[in-house]
């Protein structure tokens, strides 16, 4: 299956503890550390958000504080609906 500019990709590395998150598909990106733990990555060319990575995401939940606010919105669109 080929992801669609707009499909989120997501990929947790369990060994890493790390958390992937995409849109369309990888590729090399610039980025920006937003804070200790979270990395935003730019395309390169239009500057526009990609993706984000969160660094010791199973940590993050293990908190009681576990939410987390990213400096971006999003919108949601089904591509198919599961059946119920």
């Amino acid at each position: 299956m080929s992801l669609s500019k707009d499909r989120l990709k997501i990929v947790y590395d369990r060994e890493a503890d790390v958390l992937y998150v995409t849109k369309g598909t990888p590729e090399y990106t610039d980025y920006v550390e937003y804070s200790e733990d979270v990395i935003l990555r730019f395309h390169p060319e239009t500057k526009q958000l990609v993706g984000f990575t969160l660094i010791d995401f199973s940590e993050h939940f293990a908190r009681k504080d576990s939410d987390i606010a990213l400096p971006f919105g999003v919108d949601f669109h089904a591509y198919a609906v599961p059946r119920a």
